[in-house]
């Protein structure tokens, strides 16, 4: 991601107005003005929803926020073979000691590999399974 725009709200908390993104071997070359080549902004979106809670009192909630999905996911069973630049590790589905190392093995450097949360290290100080 390229970079992003905030502002103030009322309660000094500083909020996402504008996320821009720069594209990676897009099909075709994507230019909007003022912005450099293959970067496009992300807005925010509201979503407004009606609470009813069993007394009969009725809320109105609204969330504003920049919508933004995770763009690739890959098993363990599928990585094995490939190696990646970049490798963000999600260890906490993993059960065995030879799914957290295949899963960390991707990287092509430590300082490449981010480990999304805690996990269990018994996992893999424990000994073989």
């Amino acid at each position: 991601m390229q970079g992003w725009q905030s502002k103030i709200r009322s309660r000094g908390q500083q909020i996402l107005d504008t996320l821009f993104v720069k594209l990676k071997d897009p099909p075709t070359t994507v230019q909007i003005n003022n912005l450099p080549e293959n970067v496009v902004p992300i807005y925010p979106t509201t979503n407004y929803i009606q609470v009813s809670l069993p007394n009969d009192d009725r809320y109105h909630i609204s969330r504003t926020q920049v919508e933004v999905l995770v763009n690739f996911a890959m098993t363990d069973f599928a990585s094995q073979g490939k190696t990646r630049l970049f490798n963000i590790a999600d260890l906490n589905n993993l059960s065995t000691h030879q799914a957290y190392y295949t899963a960390l093995s991707r990287s092509a450097t430590a300082s490449g590999t981010l480990i999304l949360q805690e996990f269990d290290t018994r996992k893999i100080t424990g000994g073989c399974s």
